[in-house]
């Protein structure tokens, strides 16, 4: 199983973690900040690696013109099947896209919990830059290399073969690496945020750790200066 027939068998449980998990409903509140700091309603945004399509209708609604992208049918499905907005569609790609001249340039592109399962995420994140307008904004998120719960989450697979989409995890970074990375390609960085610290040892060291150390997650707004 690589990791599209994954997202494809656990499709619908992804989709309603939005509804009853703390973890993703964090997710949530913490890019649609974003969004409302650095999205217009006038933008044109691609979603690459959209899953269930929550932040592309979200962006839709807000009024932008979206192009959700995922390697997973079953995603896709979902995506059209809760489409509420005319100005979203939905299309099966892999990534990085086989011919990425085909599309618009973007004002915003964004991957949420994306980047980390790509093969070649170099390849794609100067895919990303060469689909932008010259200063159009990439927001991007990866998982926390420094939290302490990635690294026993680490061995944990190791032991047991479980969480079982780590198996599919091909990268991991830190938000001085990940940034250097984003610069090294044209990039300016504008922000960078931690967020989801809800298992129970996040929780327990969270008073007593700085932020790098008890959050699995940051989400970086870069935009492209080339």
């Amino acid at each position: 199983m690589n990791a599209i027939d994954f997202h494809n068998a656990i499709a619908t449980r992804f989709d309603r973690k939005y509804e009853s998990s703390v973890a993703f409903g964090e997710r949530f509140r913490v890019w649609t900040a974003l969004f409302g700091r650095y999205v217009n309603a006038t933008d044109r945004v691609m979603d690459l690696g959209c899953g269930s399509g929550v932040f592309s209708q979200y962006l839709a609604d807000k009024g932008c013109c979206v192009t959700g992208i995922d390697g997973s049918v079953a995603m896709i499905r979902i995506c059209n099947q809760k489409k509420t907005a005319t100005n979203a569609r939905y299309l099966v790609e892999s990534l990085p896209l086989p011919n990425p001249d085909a599309y618009a340039k973007q004002d915003v592109v964004i991957a949420s919990s994306l980047l980390e399962y790509l093969g070649d995420m170099n390849a794609v994140l100067q895919q990303m830059g060469a689909m932008l307008q010259p200063n159009g904004l990439l927001i991007a998120s990866m998982p926390n290399r420094l939290s302490l719960y990635r690294r026993v989450e680490r061995g944990l697979f190791a032991l047991t073969g479980y969480p079982r989409y780590f198996a599919h995890i091909r990268s991991v970074s830190t938000e001085t690496v990940f940034n250097g990375q984003l610069r090294a390609l044209g990039f300016e960085v504008i922000e960078t945020m931690y967020f989801s610290s809800h298992d129970p040892l996040s929780r327990l060291l969270k008073p007593i750790l700085p932020q790098p150390y008890v959050n699995s997650l940051f989400v970086g707004v870069y935009r492209k200066t080339g």
